[in-house]
């Protein structure tokens, strides 16, 4: 049986690129879809070519991009409008095969290996569905073709924008290997000084690790790493449509103005909470541990995570983790402007797992109620029937899901 033909599609500057289409005097300067500087999220969502050759970066301040390019456009974002061009650009991947999953609102995999009798080879329908995303919407594609998902997908990044990178079996070695170690998805900043401390600067660095050696510095994660870019990876791309079970769920808050009072936070904690629980009972779900993040005023963030003694979705235990870790930490040295909530170790209601001695069943059992209830209470009458009283005086953003 021969290799699967795996495509990674990403659109190019995607917020951007949309803008453009809309706003054709655009193209013709920086520009950067920015969120609200008075609602404290004030970065750069996309940009640009000509924003991006003078230094603009997604995630930036807005001032921080300014200062690097006086004379950017700045334009508010167009959600609606962003959702419409991703459908649209779905239903033409969704013309070469049914085998496509969604990785964000812009980019997807797509498995073609049984299209190619029909369609031609990978690089091929590559050129075919970038033809077809500049003729039918006006944006751009960049695609990376492979035998793998986590190989297309580093190869989609190589060519951009609007280019076509394959590394397929017999060469994905001499192409991919010299490249940087940090290109990988899932190096960031933690990963690569962790890498660094031993050597490893590239991918063929990496691949040519010890098991023992990578498992000692990155745990679980880094198993996965090394089958990837050992060209293991054999993830199969989901059916459009199909929908996954989470592997957590979070939500998060940007704050009005910086906030140092552990108090405060725990009542918005509350509230992330209830938000988080009854998402968990929809999906039919329990965290086995719960993280927080703080984003402090310097732009810093940082992650604290607690395993928990039992599986749960109360709302209340989760709250009682979150906070724990707020004050084990000193989460709030540096006041904050972000804080979230999210709860990871999913497992299915129905599946098996060893309880604490002192698990309380009855009392789980109870609070699991009045949850079901308040969930009842507010799908009819709306999130603001029943509240806690620590949440009265919190005054804040709308909770963000996270991805």
């Amino acid at each position: 049986m021969g290799d699967r033909v795996i495509l990674h599609c990403d659109l190019d500057n995607f917020f951007a690129s949309v803008e453009c289409t809309f706003r054709p005097e655009l193209r013709d300067v920086p520009m950067a879809v920015c969120g609200s500087e008075s609602e404290r999220h004030g970065i750069v969502l996309a940009k640009n070519q000509l924003a991006k050759k003078a230094g603009v970066k997604t995630a930036q301040t807005v001032w921080q991009a300014r200062s690097l390019c006086p004379g950017l456009v700045c334009v508010p974002p167009h959600m609606e409008k962003y959702r419409e061009f991703s459908v649209l650009a779905r239903q033409i991947y969704l013309r070469y095969t049914d085998l496509v999953e969604p990785f964000s609102i812009d980019e997807c995999w797509l498995d073609v290996t049984g299209s190619t009798l029909l369609f031609g080879s990978g690089e091929e329908i590559a050129q075919k569905i970038s033809a077809d995303m500049q003729n039918e919407l006006g944006i751009t594609v960049s695609v990376g073709v492979s035998f793998c998902k986590f190989l297309s997908k580093l190869s989609s990044d190589i060519n951009k924008p609007n280019g076509i990178f394959s590394a397929n079996r017999g060469d994905y070695k001499e192409k991919l290997y010299p490249r940087p170690v940090t290109e990988l998805m899932g190096v960031g900043g933690s990963t690569r000084d962790k890498l660094f401390s031993v050597g490893i600067f590239t991918i063929g660095d990496l691949a040519a690790a010890s098991d023992e050696l990578i498992k000692r510095l990155l745990g679980k994660p880094g198993d996965y790493l090394l089958k990837a870019v050992r060209g293991l990876d054999c993830e199969p791309v989901r059916r459009y449509g199909d929908k996954p079970a989470p592997k957590s769920i979070g939500r998060s808050v940007t704050l009005p103005e910086d906030v140092s009072d552990a108090l405060r936070v725990r009542g918005i904690f509350a509230e992330l909470a209830d938000d988080i629980s009854s998402k968990l009972r929809r999906e039919e779900m329990l965290a086995g541990a719960v993280q927080i993040q703080i984003k402090d005023n310097t732009f810093k963030t940082s992650q604290y995570q607690k395993k928990l003694a039992n599986p749960t979705r109360i709302a209340d235990s989760l709250l009682a983790a979150a906070t724990e870790l707020l004050l084990a930490n000193d989460a709030l040295r540096v006041p904050a402007r972000l804080v979230g909530m999210t709860a990871c170790d999913l497992t299915d209601e129905n599946e098996g797992f060893q309880l604490s001695f002192d698990f309380d069943r009855a009392h789980a059992e109870t609070m699991e109620q009045l949850g079901s209830r308040v969930d009842g209470l507010r799908d009819k009458y709306g999130k603001q029937i029943i509240r806690r009283a620590s949440q009265l005086n919190n005054v804040h953003n709308e909770p963000k899901d996270k991805k």
